[in-house]
């Protein structure tokens, strides 16, 4: 496996390869892609689990508070609990990113 980290895709690069792979026009690509992005977004917040079959399942999950280490002032801190988004692949993603398993 390479060190180095291979260039990403942000929002922008989503719409626009919705845009040229459905052959829509940009604006409304963007429209989509921030309505999936929402609704996802919405589901979490409301503790709800968001599965797409052969892609994956987003989550939350919950962490509990701890006593943390502050080093610049090498003093304790109350961490508090915290809700975390996740997410898990599904078969699918998973045997495209392994195809020869």
């Amino acid at each position: 496996m390479s060190s180095k980290r291979k260039p990403g895709i942000n929002k922008r690069h989503l719409t626009e390869e919705l845009s040229a792979k459905g052959k829509i026009p940009k604006i409304r690509a963007a429209e989509y892609v921030n309505i999936l992005t929402s609704t996802i977004s919405e589901a979490l917040v409301a503790g709800k689990k968001v599965t797409i079959s052969d892609f994956g399942t987003f989550s939350i999950s919950e962490r509990e508070a701890f006593l943390g280490y502050d080093p610049r002032n090498k003093t304790r801190i109350s961490v508090p609990s915290r809700r975390i988004p996740v997410f898990r692949a599904g078969r699918g993603l998973k045997n495209n990113l392994n195809p020869n398993n």
